[in-house]
């Protein structure tokens, strides 16, 4: 079968930065006295709105003024150990943008990270050479964070593409789930952190180049 279009969740999928975001998150939480271990992260951080992550973390509603303070704060240390070493995008996954663009592939991009860190990531990664800016779904505050499917659903309107026409990379359980609440056509699990994926049915890849040009490419 052939598909229509493609939706990229960013964090852990194109941008390999789960122990980035770890290593913010412990900075950020040292500050205030709380530690997590891994497995609590993945539980109660990775594919999450901010504010979502920092009320489950802090046990109470946060919101207004706080809520945009701690995710500066918090942004602000991610960005800094982005630049400190040089971050790339994931394996073989330029190659592959390369290929959609020739072939004029609807593609965008839906993520939990917020508009600061999607423009940094445009700038960083130099994004606008494949990706429309406008086509981007990022935490703008009216998302439920996943695994409820907004995300992935303001996406495939934004293409203009049913669901069935899609397909979604992922990493995050959360992420996996959004993307089955959406009724995505096809999942492809990016597995970026060597996590145990074995209870999906979906494609699991560890490298861009391992995906089936054939799914939405004609040769």
């Amino acid at each position: 079968m052939k598909y229509k279009g493609i939706i990229f969740d960013f964090n852990g999928t194109l941008f390999w930065d789960t122990p980035l975001h770890n290593q913010a998150w412990d900075e950020f939480l040292t500050r205030y006295k709380i530690y997590l271990t891994d497995q609590e992260k993945d539980e109660k951080i990775h594919g999450k709105t901010n504010r979502d992550i920092l009320s489950g973390i802090f046990n109470r509603p946060i919101e207004g003024k706080e809520l945009d303070q701690f995710i500066d704060e918090k942004e602000s240390i991610y960005r800094q150990i982005c630049l400190d070493i040089n971050a790339q995008l994931a394996p073989g996954v330029t190659n592959f943008f390369n290929e959609l663009k020739n072939d004029h592939i609807p593609v965008t991009i839906a993520t939990a990270s917020g508009p600061k860190n999607v423009e940094f990531f445009f700038d960083q990664f130099k994004l606008d050479k494949w990706f429309d800016y406008d086509l981007v779904v990022y935490d703008n505050g009216s998302l439920r964070s996943k695994p409820n499917p907004d995300f992935f659903t303001k996406a495939m309107e934004k293409l203009q593409l049913k669901p069935e026409d899609c397909i979604v990379f992922e990493d995050s359980y959360a992420g996996i789930a959004a993307a089955e609440n959406a009724r995505a056509g096809k999942i492809i699990i990016v597995n970026s952190t060597k996590n145990n994926y074995s209870k999906y049915q979906h494609d699991v890849i560890e490298n861009f180049d391992e995906v089936d040009r054939g799914l939405v490419i004609d040769y």
